[in-house]
């Protein structure tokens, strides 16, 4: 499958809600997991801010990726991110797919970030 890395340094990205186990089958309750490695998948809703417009995007983040103390509105981080376009004989269109999502580490304002 093709992947297409992202570059999120020119947008904010904030956490919509906190992560939930994303589902693989809707009438039995299944939860998906990673084919390699076995990990449970999670649904990170984010709003992407870019230019001052803001889009809704979910990532999907293995177990491992998720920084437990994640609250709605804090601005995050998606290392890794990829976008993943697919294809099926219901439709298209792109998912994502990043390693981890963690709080950003802001600097304070008249910072230059050097300390």
């Amino acid at each position: 499958m093709r992947q297409i890395p992202v570059d999120t340094s020119a947008m904010t990205v904030m956490l919509i809600q906190v992560p939930e186990k994303k589902v693989k089958n809707r009438e039995t309750g299944e939860v998906a997991v990673d084919k390699t490695s076995g990990k449970v998948l999670y649904n990170v809703n984010v709003a992407v801010i870019v230019d001052g417009r803001p889009d809704a995007v979910t990532i999907v983040v293995a177990e491992d990726g998720i920084q437990t103390d994640l609250m709605p509105g804090m601005p995050v981080e998606l290392p890794g991110l990829v976008a993943r376009p697919w294809e099926n004989d219901f439709g298209h269109g792109i998912s994502y797919r990043a390693i981890a999502v963690a709080a950003k580490q802001l600097t304070p304002a008249g910072s230059n970030g050097k300390g």
